[in-house]
């Protein structure tokens, strides 16, 4: 007759996001560029996902363009908590955004703000 031995339980730790930003400040440059290399073959829409979210925004006080449905005029931008598709928004600053469906997929383009213009 054989033993039957059951393994130990595993030790479970949740990583926290404060574990996560401790080991990316203890890499060096050049293993955060390979763990993005990494990436951008294992999961590319993660990756996408990743380097669209770190790049600066048009429109963000800034003299860049920002975006605009070419459609009917509105402003569009993507809200993460949303997920990463473009919408329609309406705002008077940045603390007061109002989403809002006109009925149709936004059609990206850009245009030039008013500090920009001058």
């Amino acid at each position: 007759m054989g033993l039957s031995l059951t393994p130990p339980a595993r030790a479970t730790h949740e990583i926290t996001a404060e574990d996560r930003m401790e080991r990316l400040g203890g890499l060096a440059p050049s293993q955060l560029t390979e763990a993005l290399m990494w990436l951008s073959g294992y999961a590319p829409a993660t990756f996408d996902a990743v380097i669209d979210a770190v790049e600066p925004v048009p429109g963000d006080g800034t003299d860049d363009p920002a975006p605009f449905c070419e459609r009917c005029g509105a402003d569009i931008g993507v809200f993460l908590k949303f997920g990463l598709d473009w919408r329609h928004y309406r705002a008077a600053d940045l603390t007061d955004i109002e989403l809002f469906d006109p009925g149709h997929t936004p059609v990206l383009a850009w245009r030039m703000t008013a500090a920009s213009a001058i």
